[in-house]
C-alpha cells in the first residue's frame, strides 16, 4: 500500500519540477513587431486581422501551444490540411519572426 502512494507523491514532484524548468517562452520585442508586420502581408487573409478569427475554417492561432515552436515552422513550411506549403515563398528569418508574433500572442505575451 505504502509504494503506490509513495510512486504517486514522486511522480507529481517530478511532474511539479518538470514545470518548473519550463517557463512559458519570451520573445523580442523587435521580432514581435516585425512577426505582426510579416503577418498581416502572409497570414491574415486566412487567419485573420490581429489572429482574430472565427476558428470554424482555419487554426485559429492564438491557441496554438507555445511550446511547439517546431510544429508551427513545419506547418509554415510544409503547408497542412487546407494550408499551403510556404517554404518558396518565406525564408526561415520570416517564418521565426512570424513564430515570435503567433508565440507571444499578438504580442500579448512577450
Amino acid at each position: 500500500m505504502r509504494q503506490p502512494l509513495m510512486w504517486l507523491c514522486g511522480a507529481a514532484l517530478i511532474g511539479a519540477a518538470h514545470a518548473q524548468t519550463n517557463p512559458p517562452p519570451t520573445f523580442d520585442l523587435a521580432a514581435i513587431e516585425k512577426g505582426r508586420e510579416q503577418y498581416q502581408r502572409t497570414c491574415a487573409q486566412c487567419h485573420g486581422r490581429n489572429m482574430v478569427t472565427s476558428g470554424t475554417t482555419v487554426y485559429d492561432l492564438r491557441r496554438f501551444p507555445q511550446d511547439q515552436p517546431d510544429r508551427f515552422v513545419q506547418s509554415v513550411v510544409n503547408g497542412k490540411g487546407n494550408m499551403p506549403s510556404f517554404k518558396d515563398a518565406l525564408d526561415m528569418q520570416a517564418v521565426q519572426v512570424l513564430w515570435a508574433y503567433v508565440g507571444s500572442r499578438g504580442g500579448k505575451e512577450p
